[in-house]
């Protein structure tokens, strides 16, 4: 298809790159979309894959759990069920207390509170293959980077 005379790209997703700088300009934009009231963001519905599963319990006094700081979008069903809290400010992402932190994890074990009705997102988080959060799973090597998302105390 031609629109006065130049081609109309097809948008496949499939060979679609972003840069760093795009993908944070993309974040930047969304962010202010949803202050303005004008924009929301949230998670995908279930695409029928199974859950990570994998004993971290061990690794939690290294990561401290860290993967439960994360922001991410959960979808409509999720807050529509109302197991998980979520962002009043920010519609359909997950809440976060002042520490940074999911209001569902308990602080003194690291454990989830709502672990069989968590997100989806979080049942499909696999840290061992994110070298944001692990320079190497196997020798239990963290990334010192992955705080600093956090505040300071």
């Amino acid at each position: 298809m031609k629109n006065n005379g130049e081609p109309i790209a097809q948008d496949t997703h499939d060979d679609l790159e972003i840069s760093e700088e795009q993908r944070a300009y993309i974040k930047k934009m969304l962010k202010r979309l949803m202050e303005l009231g004008i924009g929301a963001v949230y998670g995908d519905e279930d695409t029928g894959e199974n859950a990570v599963v994998f004993d971290c319990e061990e690794r939690l006094p290294i990561c401290k759990a860290v993967c439960c700081s994360f922001i991410f979008a959960i979808t409509k069903e999720e807050v529509q069920k109302g197991h998980i809290q979520w962002n009043r400010e920010l519609p359909y992402f997950i809440k976060r207390e002042a520490d940074g932190y999911c209001p569902h994890l308990n602080r003194e074990t690291c454990i989830c509170g709502i672990w069989d009705e968590r997100a989806q997102r979080g049942r499909k988080y696999d840290c061992r293959k994110d070298p944001n959060v692990w320079l190497d799973w196997d020798n239990s090597i963290i990334n010192p980077s992955v705080f600093d998302h956090l505040p300071k105390n």
